[in-house]
């Protein structure tokens, strides 16, 4: 039995295809789950500064003129804590509406939201709140692709800060190959 497990959500339908595992383990194995984000931090909006604009300007003597006025500010302006307190706040909604259903499950359900890069924030989460497994998706990648790109799941996997159970989503294309080769809808040979 699993007291604690972590689910990190990036947004993704992909990484939302854990979520009935996480469900079922909930329901049957586990006493809370945590859905967890990690987001970039964000930048403060910043004011088009020194923009200029350039008008036609008339003389009393009916000469036109031509001229440079500055142009003025733009009507909305978010400072960095905005920015920050916006990107905390849609993650949590985001969370909130993505966990609903285990939720519903009774169980503890708790929503986590941090700023940084995606893997070093879910290790660091995981290792100081003595996380039992953690589950994730992982976009399929493979060999220079992921070399590459980098994953997140890989790199969570590496750094053995608890057991990882990795769902691969289901890639459509791929299962009807499958069950094309194999000739019934199961994906074996008969």
């Amino acid at each position: 039995m699993f007291k604690t497990i972590l689910v990190p959500l990036d947004g993704s339908a992909l990484s939302e295809e854990v979520l009935p595992l996480a469900q079922g383990l909930l329901e049957s194995a586990a006493e809370r789950a945590v859905l967890f984000a990690a987001g970039e931090k964000p930048h403060a909006a910043r004011r088009r500064g020194g923009l200029r604009q350039a008008v036609a300007l008339t003389s009393m003597a009916g000469a036109s003129v031509r001229g440079v006025v500055p142009a003025s500010a733009p009507a909305y302006h978010e400072t960095k804590d905005q920015a920050v307190e916006r990107e905390l706040n849609e993650l949590l909604d985001y969370l909130h509406q993505a966990g609903a259903p285990l939720a519903a499950t009774g169980k503890d359900v708790q929503t986590v939201v941090h700023l940084g890069p995606a893997a070093q924030e879910i290790i660091d989460y995981a290792r100081e709140n003595a996380v039992d497994l953690i589950v994730m998706a992982t976009h399929g990648r493979s060999g220079l692709r992921e070399t590459l790109q980098g994953s997140v799941t890989a790199e969570v996997v590496r750094s053995g800060v608890a057991p990882v159970l990795v769902v691969r989503p289901k890639d459509k294309k791929r299962l009807a190959r499958r069950r094309a080769r194999t000739g019934n809808g199961r994906g074996k040979a008969t």
